[in-house]
């Protein structure tokens, strides 16, 4: 029988400022075909690396792991085939779940049955196979072990060869750890052409269960297969001491840092257009309607404001003293509907809707929520960043119309009060000038902007993200940026056309 993995002159070490860190080298193992694996090894010695590496969540904005040799599962090769072939073969749980917390748990399955080309219909079987035969209806109520639950659950709907788990007993107590260690077990005895690997340092709960011990040795950079029986030892669990790695210019790391950059950039700008037929429709039509009616207030009241005192400020101050307020008013309104009004809704389009869209994306990021979705053959532009450019590209104009809409309603009562003109007379004056190419200007600046606003939430949500202050950090950046951009896109197309 084909091996399940095989280590073919593999070695693994990550890039680093000052050199790189060896984790792995000249490694040549064959693991059986249909183990159930425990994979053991010291802290920070490489293993959630490794298997990173195993599911091909390698993060592309970053210095890529420097691997040599071959390492193939089923004999297929993880490190020359494509995704579609890794993705027919190989599935993971991560240590953080990466749970969708918007869609139910049912919704959660149905998600990986449809990637996987499944009917959706077995969902329920494989929730009750996990035992959440009736989970609650929101994702977000589930206890630590019914997400663990879940997220077996799910990574079972695309019936992989090879199932990878990290740290799925971490947070649980001894009984909630020992079920799921069964219900991993059950799982893959349930499947004859399956292989599991679990990482624990939780040995006990794995006592009886396993067929073997993967053990990764970080002094001697080596993989070992030992016995069911086999026992870490103290050493096993310290950190690695090791020989210093082998030197590398900073400044090429950096380099090579900087160009991944601006490569991720260009890489999001032609993944948005690549992308722009929209696969997931249903999430376009929420993301659009979450995205009109959460800043339209907020916008409306911003424009009333700035349309009322424009107003009462421009017939107050007249110098003419009662004079000439039609052609104040004409000034006033063309200026307002076609400049002003149009581009503080875009400020505070952006300062509503870009924090909330950066944060959410951000922490998806770092909980493993798009690493999920990844795994399950769900492309994240088509789930996060079409529905997002489509949201902002139909909700900046909707938006931008309350906001222009309630400067005018503003802007008349002001003037009805401060110099008694009707509604009629100031309605002719107001909108004497205001013509078709206004329109049409304001939808072009509020549509590109909202298409340029989209793109930089979406890649600075999904940059890398090891903590919440880069989550933070990529929120205050989505702001800023995004308004620099609406105060581009306005300031070049009204000197376009205007001047």
């Amino acid at each position: 029988m084909q091996p399940a993995l095989e280590f073919r002159g593999f070695g693994l070490a990550h890039r680093r400022p000052g050199g790189d860190d060896v984790l792995l080298e000249g490694v040549d193992l064959e693991l059986p075909a249909h183990g159930f694996y425990l994979f053991v090894g010291r802290s920070g010695g490489g293993k959630s690396s490794l298997l990173r590496v195993l599911a091909g969540l390698v993060e592309p904005r970053e210095p890529a792991p420097r691997m040599s040799g071959d390492l193939l599962a089923g004999g297929t090769s993880l490190l020359r085939g494509n995704d579609a072939e890794r993705r027919d073969k190989v599935a993971a749980i991560l240590q953080d779940e990466g749970l969708l917390d918007e869609l139910t748990p049912r919704a959660n399955v149905e998600l990986a049955l449809r990637a996987a080309g499944r009917s959706r219909r077995l969902a329920p079987a494989l929730l009750a196979q996990a035992g959440l035969e009736a989970p609650p209806e929101r994702t977000a109520q589930l206890s630590g072990g019914m997400r663990k639950r879940l997220a077996v659950a799910r990574a079972l709907a695309s019936s992989p060869q090879l199932l990878l788990c990290d740290e799925p007993t971490a947070g649980l107590d001894g009984d909630a750890a020992r079920r799921i260690v069964q219900l991993l077990r059950d799982a893959h005895d349930q499947d004859p052409g399956r292989t599991t690997i679990v990482i624990s340092h939780d040995v006990a709960a794995f006592a009886g269960i396993v067929d073997g011990v993967l053990v990764l040795d970080r002094d001697a950079r080596s993989l070992r297969l030992e016995a069911a029986d086999f026992q870490p030892t103290a050493a096993d669990a310290k950190m690695p001491v090791g020989d210093a790695p082998a030197a590398e210019p900073e400044v090429l790391h950096w380099l090579r840092r900087w160009t991944l950059q601006a490569a991720a950039v260009a890489e999001t700008l032609l993944e948005s257009l690549r992308r722009l037929p929209p696969v997931e429709l249903g999430q376009v039509l929420r993301t659009t309607v979450r995205f009109a009616v959460e800043p339209a207030l907020f916008v409306a009241v911003a424009g009333a404001v700035i349309g009322g005192l424009a107003t009462f400020f421009a017939l107050r101050n007249n110098p003419m003293h009662g004079g000439f307020e039609t052609a104040l008013l004409t000034g006033t309104g063309k200026v307002a509907t076609a400049v002003l009004v149009p581009l503080l809704s875009g400020f505070f389009f952006t300062a509503r809707i870009a924090a909330g869209a950066a944060a959410r994306l951000g922490t998806m990021k770092r909980t493993n929520q798009i690493a999920a979705l990844q795994m399950m053959g769900v492309r994240p532009a088509d789930y996060l960043l079409t529905p997002m450019v489509w949201g902002m590209i139909l909700a900046m104009p909707l938006v931008t119309l309350a906001g222009v809409v309630a400067s005018a309603l503003a802007a008349a009562f002001a003037s009805t009060t401060v110099a008694g003109v009707t509604v009629v007379g100031w309605a002719t004056a107001w909108f004497e000038t205001v013509d078709a190419r206004d329109v049409l200007v304001v939808l072009a600046k509020s549509t590109l902007s909202g298409y340029l606003v989209a793109v930089c939430c979406y890649h600075l949500g999904t940059g890398p993200k090891r903590s919440g202050a880069e989550v933070g950090e990529a929120v205050n950046k989505a702001i800023v940026y995004g308004m620099a951009l609406v105060l581009g896109v306005h300031a070049a197309l009204t000197f376009l056309v205007y001047a």
